[in-house]
């Protein structure tokens, strides 16, 4: 995922978040020798450094999207605020001699 982070779309997070939670999910029923533990630990450390930055990348891309929905949302209101101006968006005309 770190290899290719620049050009991951949302369903590859979401693909990468499924997965970690599997793994986890392992981990928490796995028993490890304490011998063994000491390396799994140092091995740990190195996944969540890395896990660091794709959750900084995940960061900026929710921080981009929540700005383009800021973006839509404020068109509409501006649209909105457009139609309500001019009765709605629909003419009506009445002939005043009938």
């Amino acid at each position: 995922m770190v290899e290719r982070l620049d050009s991951a779309d949302l369903e590859q997070f979401d693909e990468y978040m499924r997965q970690r939670e599997e793994l986890f999910l392992e981990l928490e029923q796995l028993v490890v020798p304490a011998e063994q533990m000491a390396v799994l630990r140092l091995e740990a450390d190195r996944l969540i450094s890395i896990e660091s930055v794709i959750v900084a990348r995940m960061v900026t891309l929710r921080d981009e999207a929540r700005q383009q929905w800021d973006k839509i949302q404020q068109g509409r209101r501006s649209q909105a605020r457009y139609d309500s101006a001019y009765g709605g968006g629909d003419s009506l005309f009445f002939d005043a001699r009938r």
